[in-house]
C-alpha cells in the first residue's frame, strides 16, 4: 500500500473518531501494521497529537486530525 493511499485511510479514520486514536488503534482498524502507521503519522502535516495516554508500559500520543479552511491564506513575507 502507498503511503498517499494510507494517509487517505488514515484521515478517514481520523474523521469518524472526533476524539483521536492511537497509532495502536489505527493500526488495529485499518489491519495494517503498526510500523507503517507510524510512518505516515510522521508525514502528515495536518494531524497532531493532541494529549498522552498512559498505557502498561509506556505513554501513547492520541493523534487528531487538524481542520484546515480552504481558503487559509499563505502566510506573507516578514519586513
Amino acid at each position: 500500500m502507498t503511503v498517499t493511499v494510507l494517509s487517505k485511510r488514515i484521515r478517514d479514520a481520523l474523521a469518524a473518531a472526533p476524539d483521536g486514536m492511537t497509532a495502536s488503534e489505527l493500526a488495529i482498524a485499518l489491519s495494517v501494521p503498526n510500523s507503517q502507521i507510524s510512518r505516515s503519522l510522521a508525514l502528515m502535516p495536518d494531524v497532531y497529537i493532541d494529549r498522552w495516554i498512559k498505557t502498561r508500559t509506556k505513554y501513547a500520543g492520541v493523534h487528531c486530525l487538524a481542520f484546515v479552511p480552504e481558503d487559509c491564506p499563505y502566510p506573507g513575507r516578514q519586513t
